[in-house]
Order: C-alpha cells, then sequence, then structure tokens
C-alpha cells in the first residue's frame, strides 16, 4: 500500500549569494569557481530566505492538516539586491541554494499514540539551484520516483495547492504512465536531461526532431557555462566533458523557418563556441528566454545573432556585456525584434555602440525593468536623457563610470521613472546631488542607491536623500568630500538603512560610529574598509552598541593594528584582543580584518587567534573570519 503525503515542506539547507561565474571582482580578478571560492564578495543569505518560507501546517482537533507543493516562489519577484544587499558592488551576482523537499506521510491510527504528532518525515533528495541576479526565485522539485497515481481526480492531480489533492510515493518501474507516444515521452524525460542530451533527441527519429524543435531545447544560454561551453586549448575540436566524447550533433532549422536560414562561412567555425552557439540559438527560437554572452570577443554578430534575433519568440533577457563587436547596427535589431519583450539588458562596456544607438535602445525598448550601461564611457546627457523620457518601467538601473552623465539626465531619471528600486551612478562625477526635489516625494521606492566615486557630493547632499523614505542600502564610498556631518545627518533620516558602505571616507571619526550604533538599530552590514581615523575603542562600541550588525568590513584599517606587537613582555599592545572581546559579545557573522596591522616587522597574537576559534569563527583567509550558523 502506498504511503499517503497529506503535506509537503521546504527545508533550505545553504544559500549564498556572490560574483557570478567569468566576473571581474574589485580587485581585478576573475571568478573561477573550479579554482576558488570568492569567500570576501559572497554572503551568506540563508537567514533571509529562512523569513520568506511559510508554514503551511496547522492542526485542527488533533489533526494535521497541510497543502502539497511541487515549487516554492520566494521573495515575491523583489530583486535580490534589494533583500539581500549587495556584497559585491559592480559585479553581475548569482544566487546559489541547496534545499530539499520533506513529505510529512500520515501514520495509521493504529500505530498512533498519545502526544505523537501522527505522522512522520521523509526527505526528498538535495537539489541544487543557481538563479541569476534578477530572476525569480522558485524552487522546484523534480523527483522521477513521484509519480501521480492513476484513479483519482484529474484536477486534483495537477494543482499542487490544493489542500484536497494527494499524491503517493510509488515505484517509477510500477507507473502506469504509456510509453506508446513520443508527445508524453519527451515532457517527462527532458527535466533530466543536459542540454546537449536534448540536442541528441532529434537523431531519434523525425517525428522527435520535430517535438524538440517546437518545444525548443533550452530557455537559458550561458557561454560562461562550463559544460555546455567547456574551456579547451585545442580550439579544432570541442568535446563534452560532462557526457563524453561525442560531440554536439549538427543543429538546423526545421523546415518551416528554412527560408530564414543564414549560410554560415568558414570563418565562423574557427572558434568552435560560434558554431555551438548558432547551433543552440536554431534549436531554441520557441524556449530560449535567457541569453548570456558576456566578454565572448570571438562573437560576430552579422552572422551568429542578426538571423536569430528575428525568431526568438521569447526572450526577455540579454548580456551582450564587453563585446567589441557590438555597435549600432545590433543595437537597432535588439530594438526592433525583440525590443517590446525584452525586460532585462546588460550591456556593460559596449564601446562600440554611440547616444544614437541607446536613443533607439530606449524609443522601442520602453518594457525594459533592469539597464546596465556600466563603463560606457562615451555617453552623454543625450542617452540619459532619452533613458529617463521613455524607460519608465524600469526598476534597476546602473550606470558605472559613465563620467559624462549630469544632474540634466539624472535628475530626469529619477523624476519620470517611478518604479525605479536600484540605482547605480558609480564614478558620475559631475554630480552635485542624487534624488528628487525635496517637494518631489514620486521616488520613495528607491531601496538601493549606490553613489561609490561621486566626488562631487558634500555633506550638504543629505538634504535630497532625506526624500528616499523607502531606502535600505546606501553607498557612499569614495566620496572623498564626506565627514561626520553627513553619517550623523544620514543616520537621523534615514534609521532603516541594513546596509551602508563608506569605504575610503577618511574624514570620518569614532564619531560617526557612535551615530551608527544609537540611531540604525536594523543594521546588518558595515563597510568601513580603509577608513584610518576609526580606533578599536570606537568600533567596540559599536558592536556593543550595533545588535543587529551581522557583517562588518575593515579591510586596511591599519591603524587597528590587530596582530600588534609585544613591549619585550607577555603584553600584546596591539587592538586584537579588545576587538575579540567586543565581538564576543555581538551578533557578527563576518568580520574582514585583513591588512589591519602595521608596517612588518611584526608578530602574531595568538591570544587573539585563539579568541576568535573559541568563539566559533573560522579563519577561511588569513584575518578574514565567518561564523559557521547551523541551517
Amino acid at each position: 500500500m502506498p504511503q499517503q503525503v497529506f503535506f509537503t515542506r521546504l527545508k533550505v539547507i545553504s544559500a549564498s549569494y556572490g560574483p557570478a561565474e567569468g566576473r571581474r571582482l574589485l580587485d581585478g580578478s576573475i571568478v573561477d569557481y573550479s579554482k576558488s571560492y570568492p569567500i570576501p564578495y559572497t554572503r551568506d543569505v540563508l537567514p533571509f530566505l529562512n523569513n520568506e518560507v511559510e508554514e503551511d501546517l496547522c492542526i485542527e482537533d488533533g489533526v494535521s492538516h497541510g497543502v502539497i507543493k511541487y515549487s516554492y516562489s520566494l521573495m515575491d519577484g523583489r530583486p535580490m539586491n534589494v533583500v539581500f544587499g549587495d556584497p559585491c558592488p559592480g559585479s553581475t551576482k548569482v544566487l546559489r541554494i541547496k534545499y530539499v523537499f520533506q513529505d510529512y506521510i500520515r501514520k495509521e491510527k493504529e500505530s498512533s499514540c498519545k502526544g505523537d504528532p501522527g505522522y512522520h518525515i521523509i526527505p526528498s533528495r538535495t537539489f541544487h539551484s543557481t538563479f541569476a541576479e534578477h530572476e525569480k526565485i522558485l524552487l522546484r522539485r523534480q523527483d522521477p520516483h513521484l509519480l501521480l497515481l492513476a484513479g483519482d481526480e484529474p484536477k486534483n492531480q495537477m494543482n499542487p495547492t490544493t489542500q484536497q489533492s494527494t499524491i503517493f510515493l510509488v515505484d517509477s518501474t510500477q507507473s502506469p504512465l504509456s510509453a506508446s507516444k513520443s508527445e508524453i515521452i519527451i515532457p517527462i524525460i527532458f527535466p533530466f536531461l543536459s542540454v546537449r542530451q536534448r540536442a541528441r533527441c532529434q537523431l531519434v527519429c523525425l517525428h522527435w526532431r520535430e517535438i524538440v524543435l517546437n518545444k525548443g531545447i533550452t530557455a537559458t544560454i550561458d557561454i560562461n557555462d562550463h559544460l555546455l561551453f567547456p574551456l579547451c586549448q585545442d580550439t579544432s575540436s570541442v568535446r563534452d566533458t560532462a557526457i563524453g566524447s561525442q560531440p554536439l550533433p549538427k543543429l538546423s532549422y526545421n523546415s518551416h523557418t528554412t527560408s530564414h536560414t543564414h549560410t554560415t562561412s568558414d570563418a565562423s567555425t574557427k572558434h568552435p563556441h560560434r558554431a555551438l552557439l548558432c547551433g543552440l540559438l536554431k534549436s531554441s527560437h520557441s524556449s530560449l528566454t535567457s541569453l548570456v554572452l558576456n566578454d565572448f570577443s570571438h562573437l560576430n554578430p552579422s552572422l551568429d545573432i542578426h538571423p536569430t534575433l528575428p525568431h526568438l519568440s521569447k526572450l526577455k533577457r540579454l548580456d551582450i556585456s564587453r563585446i567589441p563587436s557590438i555597435t549600432d547596427d545590433t543595437i537597432n535589431l535588439i530594438s526592433a525584434h525583440i525590443g517590446e519583450r525584452l525586460e532585462v539588458l546588460y550591456m556593460k562596456g559596449v564601446r562600440g555602440v554611440s547616444d544614437d544607438g541607446i536613443v533607439q535602445l530606449a524609443r522601442l525598448c520602453n518594457r525594459l525593468k533592469v539597464l546596465d550601461v556600466s563603463h560606457m564611457h562615451q555617453l552623454t546627457d543625450k542617452s540619459g536623457v532619452a533613458i529617463g523620457q521613455n524607460l519608465t518601467e524600469l526598476e534597476t538601473f546602473h550606470g558605472r563610470d559613465n563620467y559624462k552623465l549630469t544632474n540634466n539626465s539624472v535628475d530626469l531619471i529619477f523624476q519620470n521613472c517611478k518604479k525605479l528600486v536600484q540605482a547605480t551612478f558609480w564614478g558620475c562625477i559631475k554630480l552635485t546631488h542624487v534624488g528628487p526635489d525635496t517637494k518631489d516625494l514620486s521616488a520613495t521606492n528607491i531601496v538601493l542607491l549606490n553613489l561609490w566615486g561621486c566626488i562631487g557630493l558634500t555633506d550638504d547632499c543629505v538634504e535630497r536623500l532625506s526624500t528616499l523614505t523607502n531606502l535600505c542600502s546606501l553607498c557612499v564610498s569614495e566620496c572623498l568630500s564626506l565627514t561626520d556631518k553627513f553619517v550623523l545627518e544620514i543616520t537621523k533620516i534615514l534609521p532603516q538603512l541594513r546596509h551602508l558602505q563608506l569605504r575610503y571616507l577618511k574624514r570620518i571619526t569614532d564619531e560617526s560610529l557612535n551615530a551608527i550604533a544609537l540611531r540604525l538599530p536594523e543594521l546588518f552590514s558595515l563597510d568601513l574598509s580603509f577608513c584610518t581615523k576609526l580606533s578599536v575603542g570606537g568600533l567596540s562600541e559599536l558592536l556593543l552598541g550595533c545588535r543587529s550588525l551581522s557583517e562588518l568590513r575593515l579591510y586596511s584599517c591599519t591603524q587597528l593594528n590587530v596582530e600588534g606587537a609585544t613591549d619585550g613582555g607577555n603584553n600584546n599592545i596591539g587592538g586584537g584582543r579588545q576587538l575579540a572581546q567586543a565581538v564576543r559579545h555581538s551578533a557578527l557573522v563576518f568580520l574582514d580584518l585583513r591588512r589591519c596591522q602595521q608596517h612588518p616587522p611584526f608578530s602574531k597574537d595568538v591570544h587573539f587567534l585563539n579568541t576568535m576559534k573559541e568563539l566559533g569563527y573560522n579563519e577561511e583567509i588569513e584575518y578574514l573570519f565567518i561564523k559557521k550558523t547551523d541551517p
């Protein structure tokens, strides 16, 4: 007799939010997870996600009731930076989640006893999922042995949230499902196949080929996926290391799209990834929703993507960052063919696109929700004004090192983009203020604001920032003119701040730390790296007063001298021991003390290191401490 499942619960085991594979970090290094994990730039977000998981189990009259779910949607579509903060400004990030589903099995009445909850729990296999920075989080369950038993009502079978629905755990070999029709088989096996294996399904027969092409072999093509685009030195041939030595079969259009094919020249096959990309695009017309091509310098747009753009009926996310061959011609085709559907566009460092291309993009892609034009130094206020006038649905705008932009365009973006939640104007050195006019309260949706390196800002910019009443994450790193006066005022008007980055503000003192400790009760992360006027005593008061602080970065605060030196006896005159005592009474999980030593020679303070170890902190990198928490 199969066991009846009356309730399914999601349990998140671990979750981290950090830079994506192949992205450049603040120190100039490239992320490569096969070699090392970018610990300093990654945030443990398990506490955030645990707060998002709803508990649907309840007990009425001694009987447990619940809801059966095959998938969980978290965060209600809110951007990850808004919920988690930004642990690595300027880098494209991903969320990595490890989770299980727990099936609550109702016990037989005969086996129940007094005080027994009446059920036992069977966990599913462990699932690993990765989500792009602006992707909706949907944790799915795909168990090959989890099949619906015949004889139940169809409506209840297919509704994952109906309380009356019932599922059973049965042996997959006893499934009554008929395998005689390809239309039934392919949707079942596809979720368990790699992209290359799906492509090879076309070789089974003509009927399978037609179904595969109509269904599409993948929803996402990412040039950074080393399983799909393996790294190799011999570019004459590429093998799929994940599934064996057989090459991907040659892919082409099906019969009804033959008139749109574009003959690829011999030049397009010189780099194997180009030929593979063309084949994947041709076989994913009906399914592709995300195309990530960042840093693919071998791309020839006119041959590789221009012929495919008219057929990508579902594409919503596109990343063409740092591709030198992208010009206004490609932007015009993107705007014309997929502009009505495109929601996310990354084009960092695309130097071949002019103001005219951005104007055309802003005019036709009026459904854009996310736009990143960072490192496009050639853009002027002509582009900024076009963005502010046309992209009224914009929720996230990133503009780093667009130093030609002035308040003429930035003010217009704040004024017209009423749905804007995240805004980055990193390195816009001509800005003298940021935020809407004090009489305009329409921009109160802003939650994250990055003003790193806006050296034109002074303490007086607080007046405009006071209108951003929902602001939770603020970065004013390297705004060199800001002083204690700015910190004192900002903590008064924005007490809801959860993430604050004051990196390189070398004018602030312990007075700022006291204001933060007293006025920011919900502060989660604080970056004070390179702030050389802070003392160990001030930091101790900060940790004792700011009980919610979980992440503190003090990189290169050399005056702290955490290792210190001895005075000739057993007395250590460094600041590590005093700081460790303050950490003992804090909620810190992440503490960065790298390079917080004075000039060598110096001796390590073993007492300080042992104290941190006793408190449960692991020294992941030298003087970078992370406290492991139970899931």
